[in-house]
């Protein structure tokens, strides 16, 4: 009986240890920088294009229009880190540990920088 209590209980810590959150994060600025400049916009410009992302912490993020994952997740200093990378370069999303604010950065290596920020809620 012994036995059997510390394998549900390993288990039940096992299963709580990989549970997934999933937020619903929606951009409020973004920044571009490359050789030519740095452009900025927000909300209360016309030229800032509304994006939503989806980060689902066991399968990594994908932009609301796209449904496929990138990137792997995990918690680094208390901040939901979910990074990916390509050939071109590599982009990370990062939640704050309030849940409320993230950050998300594409480097395409030798090119351009392109960074969002805006606010998530839990799904």
């Amino acid at each position: 009986m012994k036995k059997l209590t510390i394998a549900i209980t390993l288990v039940l810590l096992s299963a709580a240890a990989s549970a997934n959150v999933v937020y619903i994060c929606e951009n409020k600025a973004k920044t571009t920088l490359d050789m030519f400049g740095a452009e900025k916009s927000n909300i209360e410009t016309a030229s800032l294009d509304s994006k939503s992302w989806i980060v689902d912490t066991a399968k990594g993020w994908r932009r609301s229009d796209n449904p496929v994952y990138r990137g792997k997740c995990r918690l680094e200093k208390g901040y939901t880190v979910c990074k990916a990378e390509a050939t071109f370069g590599e982009a990370t999303f990062s939640i704050h540990p309030d849940d409320s604010g993230f950050l998300l950065v594409y480097i395409d290596y030798g090119l351009d920088l392109l960074a969002f920020t805006g606010n998530c809620t839990k799904g």
